[in-house]
């Protein structure tokens, strides 16, 4: 049986949670100033940790430490890693957050713990992980996977990231950007 279709089965069986938080996110300053206004919920269709080429998502932290060491960790030892960056906050509201920290959900999905944090830059074939969130993505109502920081966890820390796919974010779902005054600057849905 194919890994999607495994999915599909399991995460009927899954609990989700609901995430009403403040979440952060750090990306270099040259991708931001790529577009005015700035995009700040861009979406490159570029693979990740849980998405293969081609998903809508957005990649945050639960917290600065974890962004921080998400965002340094591609650059280091690169010149690279000394460019401006800008950091941003997001209010979400997602009622339905599939969550890998919870070990019932990852017995369910038959997930383990070295697959959360598998390698998964240039990789030919999607990584079960990869799989998963394609699955997600596309044949659920979750909108989001809270997942292990793997990035922390190289230093024995622990810290969390949020991925959120763009097209299960559906009212009364929200992920806001602010401004200053508190103002909306950019919305999801």
């Amino acid at each position: 049986m194919h890994a999607t279709d495994d999915f599909t089965r399991r995460l009927a069986k899954v609990s989700t949670i609901r995430l009403q938080t403040t979440l952060v996110r750090i990306v270099p300053h040259a991708e931001l100033a790529k577009h005015a206004p700035p995009d700040f919920l861009m979406t490159s269709g570029k693979p990740n940790r849980l998405n293969p080429p081609g998903i809508e998502c957005v990649y945050f932290s639960e917290d600065e430490t974890t962004a921080n060491k998400e965002f340094e960790r591609p650059w280091k030892g690169l010149h690279a890693a000394k460019q401006p960056k800008v950091t941003f906050f997001a209010d979400v509201r997602l009622d339905r957050v599939l969550d890998l920290t919870q070990t019932k959900n990852i017995e369910t999905l038959k997930i383990s713990t070295r697959d959360l944090h598998m390698p998964w830059r240039g990789r030919r074939e999607p990584t079960l992980m990869q799989q998963l969130g394609q699955t997600v993505c596309s044949f659920s109502r979750i909108s989001a996977i809270r997942f292990p920081s793997d990035a922390m966890s190289a230093d024995d820390l622990d810290g969390c990231n949020v991925v959120i796919y763009r097209r299960n974010v559906v009212e009364p779902d929200s992920v806001i950007i602010r401004g200053h005054s508190k103002k909306s600057l950019q919305k999801w849905p």
